[in-house]
């Protein structure tokens, strides 16, 4: 039915018209061909199942939370400088449970069009711009908004990027580092990010003098009273005799 609004459980066969249209190029084809009324039904009966099975089969792929990742859509530039603006608690609700801060939230959004902004053409600019946004008391008026939409915006939105991260982790924790720590997996995979953030990399970065400076001595390693735990359950035989971690390490480079 034309201008039916659907649900995602609702079944479409049961809203098709009954004579729909299937764009200007088929229609012009179609009439071009001249085939002859059996066939030419036949051809645009097929058509109409093709379309409904991709669409259908489309759904089957969306993710359970895809109404979490249509709502992000609300913290694009266009909607949020929209003087009439979609709801947002839906989505705040998910990550904050303080209804006083749900309704400062609410009030920031509502107003966030009344300044003018520079960055309006890139989401990521904008509520970067927001961010660091101050009044005439030195207080940034939208900083509950604008900390909810750097953490939405900061969560991994695709299946790929998760497995991006799998995939450099399992470089960096190979068998031969088993014990490496998460902290240092971390650590490691922060720094390796955050370099391509900027598009530099390990050999023409230049560390900033401070760190330099703390390269060979103790200040370098000094860290909590308690130290990480190896992230592996495996216990191998680092402590003990010398020649059992030479074995341990000759059994891994095979």
């Amino acid at each position: 039915m034309p201008g039916k609004r659907l649900k995602e459980s609702d079944a479409l066969q049961d809203y098709l018209d009954p004579k729909p249209y299937l764009g200007y190029e088929f229609e012009k084809n179609m009439s071009e061909c001249k085939f002859p009324e059996e066939i030419a039904s036949d051809i645009r009966r097929r058509c109409i199942e093709f379309v409904i099975e991709l669409v259908t089969q489309l759904r089957q792929r969306l993710p359970e939370n895809f109404k979490v990742l249509q709502s992000i859509s609300s913290l694009s530039e266009s909607e949020c400088l929209k003087p009439v603006k979609n709801d947002i608690l839906d989505l705040a609700k998910l990550f904050v449970n303080n209804a006083e801060i749900l309704t400062r939230i609410d009030f920031q959004r509502r107003k966030l069009h009344t300044i003018q902004w520079i960055q309006t053409s890139d989401t990521i600019g904008l509520w970067a711009e927001i961010v660091s946004y101050r009044d005439a008391t030195g207080e940034n008026p939208f900083k509950e908004l604008s900390d909810l939409a750097i953490t939405k915006l900061s969560l991994p939105h695709s299946n790929a990027d998760v497995e991006r991260v799998f995939s450099q982790m399992g470089i960096v924790k190979s068998k031969l580092r088993n014990r490496l720590a998460i902290t240092s997996l971390n650590a490691v995979l922060t720094i390796k990010y955050g370099l391509r953030r900027h598009g530099k990399s390990c050999h023409n970065y230049k560390l900033p003098e401070s760190v330099l400076r703390k390269i060979g001595s103790l200040e370098a390693y000094q860290t909590s009273s308690e130290s990480p735990q190896p992230s592996t359950s495996t216990q191998s035989p680092i402590e003990g005799d010398p020649r059992e971690i030479i074995e341990w390490d000759l059994a891994d480079l095979q």
